[in-house]
């Protein structure tokens, strides 16, 4: 008889260590195949394991003192981390980009947790279990969704310059003439996201339905976690894509409506 267990189980020491076996077979297997591999593999490896137990300790102290300070300090310099990140992984940005891309993640961020916290889950107060980590999705979600944004409309500004100064030179505003730029920057920042919602619970059952089971929940109500989740993930990637485009477009002309160099 299969029984849902009522605590998660932790895999201690050991369990990590017999964890690391696999990430030893992988760089074994690229070094059978000629990759070497084990430069990188080892650092990806320490790196992962040392921010996780990094991470885990400082949130193990937050979840029990549950700070509202300290844990607004945890949001803040992750949406840092996560602006200066998203910004460096776009080739040739616009002037401002990386603060723009800040600041739109805290504007999303701040809305986002609000409204799922408060309305959808009805969390009661200020509870860190809630607010980190779902603040740690949003984030992590909407800065790849941001950088896609900004790389595929720096590529399309590049690509289409000719077009877009003959339609400038024809009275076009910035607006309409970088119309169809922006638009598909912003289906190309939706996509991974969109395409995620397609397949989930057929193909992969995701982190936090899964996460959810392992500590004990019923499957059901893991559901309709990961539901709010991937609307969660939708919305705020589509808000932080749609405030970086509407920043850049504007950054993209000068005053008298000539495209900046890009």
């Amino acid at each position: 008889m299969i029984t849902l267990a009522t605590a998660p189980l932790d895999p201690g020491w050991a369990g990590l260590g017999l964890a690391m076996l696999l990430m030893l077979a992988v760089l074994v297997a690229a070094a059978w195949v000629g990759v070497g591999m084990w430069r990188d593999g080892l650092v990806a490896t320490a790196r992962t394991s040392i921010q996780l137990l990094g991470i885990g300790y400082v949130l193990n102290w937050i979840f029990k003192v549950e700070t509202f300070w300290a844990i607004v300090a945890v949001l803040l310099t992750m949406t840092f981390v996560a602006g200066w990140t998203g910004s460096r992984r776009v080739e040739r940005a616009l002037a401002g980009t990386g603060q723009a891309l800040t600041l739109v993640l805290l504007v999303v961020l701040s809305i986002t947790l609000l409204y799922v916290t408060q309305a959808v889950i009805g969390v009661d107060g200020v509870d860190p279990r809630y607010l980190i980590p779902l603040g740690g999705m949003i984030l992590g979600n909407a800065m790849t969704a941001g950088s896609l944004a900004a790389q595929r409309f720096h590529e399309s500004l590049r690509e289409d310059r000719d077009r877009l100064e003959a339609a400038l030179g024809l009275g076009a505003s910035p607006k309409d003439a970088c119309r169809d730029a922006l638009s598909k920057a912003f289906r190309a920042a939706l996509t991974p996201t969109l395409n995620a919602m397609m397949i989930v619970g057929i193909v992969k059952l995701p982190g936090v339905m899964t996460g959810q089971m392992l500590g004990g929940s019923p499957p059901l109500e893991a559901a309709k976690y990961q539901i709010v989740v991937m609307f969660m993930l939708a919305f705020s990637d589509g808000l932080t894509a749609l405030g970086v485009l509407l920043f850049l477009r504007r950054q993209a002309f000068d005053e008298a409506w000539r495209l900046r160099a890009v």
